[in-house]
C-alpha cells in the first residue's frame, strides 16, 4: 500500500486541517512494514515531523477554489502515477479524477444545504459528481452521513463514519489575552460566519444584569460577520462584554479553555462541532444549539437550546456560571471530561483510515491484474 494524501489546504487553522494533522500523527503505528503514506502539500507549508509520514511539495494553489480544482485535475493523476500510489485520499470538494481508488472525506454539507455563497443547486451537483468518483466516502458524524444519503442515495453502501477526536495539549498556561472579568467569560471557538448564529448569544448577554453577565470571547478569524457582530453589540450596549480574539494557536486555545466558564456553540449547522467536544474534555459546561450534529457529539453531557431563543441562552448561561468549578463538589465535571477525552479518539480514527486505505489498495491492485 502506498497512500497519497491531499494536503495542499494545510496551513490556516481549521477543523478539517486539525483533523488531518491529528490523524497523520497517529497513523504511523498502524502501518505495516511494506506500507507508505505520502502527503502532498504547498511549498510554503512547513510540515511537522511525523513517524512514517513522507511529505512532498506540489504546485497546486489553495485558492481560489476554481483554480485549485483545475490544477488538481491536471496535476494529481500524473503525480500519483509517478509516485506509484495505490490509493488516494482527498479531503475536500471536488476531488479530481485519478487512476487509483479514492477515499473522500466530506466534513460537512453546508454548501449543499445553502450555508455558503455557492448556489445550492450547483453545490449539490458538485457533491453528486464527487461521490460518483469516490470508492469510499467518510463523514465525521452520523448526522452528516444521513444527510449525505438523503442528497446522494447511492452513497449509502460506501459511507463510513469516522468521528473527530480530542488531543490533550501540554498544560503550559499562557497569559490570557485580556484580564478575566468578575463574572468570567464564555468562549466561542470557530470562524465568525453566519451559520455560527452568534447573534443569539449577544442578545442573551444583553438581557443579563452587569453584575451577573459574563463576557463573550470569540476565538476565530472573521469569515464575514465580524462587523455585523460589532455593530449589534454596540446597538445592544454590550460592546465591552464582547472580545474578538482572532485566530489563536493551540497553546492559547488551551489557556482559554482552562479559564473559561462555559463554551457556547449556537451554530445552526455543524458537520461535527469539534469545540463542543473540546469544551467537554476540559470539563466545561457546553451550551449548544439543538441542531445538526451537535446533539450527537454531546450525547446528553451538554445543554441543548433552541437556536433562536435568546432568553433560553441567558438562563443557561446563568446556570453555567452558578456551577461549582470544584470537581469534588460538582461530579458533572468528571463526567464531561471523561466523555470528551475517551469517547472519541484520534488513534482509533487513524487505525480505521489505515484499514480502509489498505482494502482500497488491495481491491485496486486486484482489479488491475484481472
Amino acid at each position: 500500500m502506498h497512500a497519497v494524501v491531499s494536503g495542499w489546504l494545510l496551513g490556516p487553522h481549521s477543523g478539517a486541517n486539525k483533523r488531518l494533522l491529528e490523524v497523520l500523527s497517529e497513523l504511523g503505528k498502524f502501518l505495516r512494514d511494506d506500507e507508505r503514506v505520502t502527503v502532498l502539500h504547498r511549498a510554503e507549508f512547513s510540515p511537522p515531523k511525523l513517524a512514517r509520514i513522507d511529505w512532498l511539495p506540489i504546485d497546486i494553489p489553495a485558492r481560489p477554489t476554481w483554480k485549485r480544482a483545475i490544477r488538481e485535475q491536471f496535476r494529481v493523476g500524473t503525480m500519483l502515477k509517478e509516485l506509484g500510489a495505490t490509493v488516494y485520499d482527498h479531503g475536500f470538494l471536488p476531488p479530481p479524477r485519478v487512476p487509483v481508488p479514492t477515499c473522500l472525506t466530506i466534513h460537512d454539507l453546508r454548501a449543499a444545504d445553502g450555508h455558503t455563497r455557492w448556489p445550492r443547486w450547483f453545490s449539490q451537483k458538485v457533491l453528486r459528481k464527487a461521490c460518483r468518483r469516490a470508492d469510499v466516502v467518510i463523514t465525521p458524524s452520523e448526522y452528516t452521513a444521513r444527510r449525505l444519503q438523503e442528497l446522494v442515495p447511492e452513497t449509502t453502501a460506501k459511507t463510513h463514519v469516522l468521528p473527530n477526536g480530542f488531543t490533550l495539549l501540554p498544560d503550559d498556561q499562557l497569559q490570557l489575552p485580556h484580564s478575566k472579568p468578575p463574572s468570567g467569560f464564555v468562549l466561542h471557538v470557530g470562524h465568525l460566519e453566519a451559520r455560527k448564529n452568534l447573534t443569539v448569544v449577544l442578545r442573551a448577554l444583553a438581557t443579563l444584569a452587569d453584575d451577573e453577565a459574563p463576557e463573550l470571547w470569540l476565538a476565530g478569524q472573521d469569515a464575514g460577520v465580524g462587523a455585523e457582530l460589532t455593530q449589534l453589540a454596540k446597538q445592544l450596549g454590550i460592546t465591552a462584554r464582547v472580545k474578538h480574539l482572532g485566530a489563536v494557536d493551540d497553546a492559547t486555545l488551551n489557556t482559554l479553555y482552562s479559564h473559561a466558564r462555559a463554551v457556547v456553540m449556537p451554530s445552526i449547522y455543524e458537520g461535527f462541532g469539534m469545540p463542543a467536544l473540546e469544551g467537554l474534555a476540559y470539563g466545561l459546561p457546553v451550551l449548544a444549539a439543538n441542531a445538526t450534529a451537535l446533539p450527537e457529539v454531546l450525547m446528553g453531557h451538554g445543554t441543548l437550546l433552541p437556536p433562536d431563543q435568546p432568553e433560553a441562552w441567558a438562563t443557561a448561561m446563568r446556570a453555567a456560571l452558578a456551577e461549582s468549578t470544584d470537581p469534588e463538589q460538582n461530579p458533572a465535571i468528571a463526567e464531561r471530561t471523561a466523555h470528551g477525552r475517551c469517547t472519541y479518539r484520534w488513534d482509533k480514527v487513524a487505525e480505521q483510515y489505515a484499514t480502509l486505505w489498505r482494502k482500497l489498495s488491495s481491491d485496486g491492485l486486484t482489479a488491475s491484474r484481472s
